[in-house]
């Protein structure tokens, strides 16, 4: 079944109705050489061939129906996922201008913090207590300054 995708719909179709036309004039033909006394003897070949023709062929059209259906189905959500693909790179590219935005802002928290470190060292180092100050200045540190 898969090498049906490999067959461009017209030719499918084609040979279809190439299939159901053959058989209907097979059971056509079947029917009037039974009246000519000639071609008498080919005339139940003719109707048993153009018969399974026939069968062969309402069912290839039923196949047929099915797998056009599926074959816009499959288009319609190639171009959803196309869409959304799109969608993605969009957000993905949003998403990475905020990560480097939150980045340069924790790095300018950090060296501020830093610095009022260094500015407070003679605090902190004097009697080795820190007091709450330096406390705070360390946890921010640590964390990032929350405002």
């Amino acid at each position: 079944m898969w090498l049906l995708q490999l067959i461009p719909d017209a030719w499918l179709a084609w040979a279809v109705n190439a299939t159901l036309i053959v058989g209907a004039v097979s059971m056509v033909l079947g029917v009037f050489t039974g009246i000519l006394p000639v071609l008498r003897s080919y005339s139940p070949a003719l109707k048993i061939i153009g018969f399974i023709l026939l069968l062969v062929g309402a069912y290839l059209n039923g196949g047929l129906g099915v797998e056009l259906e599926y074959r816009e189905r499959i288009a319609a959500m190639q171009e959803k996922i196309n869409i959304a693909e799109g969608k993605s790179q969009q957000e993905n590219v949003r998403i990475v201008e905020k990560i480097v935005t939150e980045t340069k802002i924790i790095k300018q928290d950090t060296q501020e913090t830093q610095y009022l470190i260094e500015q407070m060292k003679d605090k902190i180092n004097l009697g080795c207590e820190l007091s709450p100050e330096a406390i705070t200045l360390y946890n921010e540190s640590i964390t990032g300054r929350i405002e």
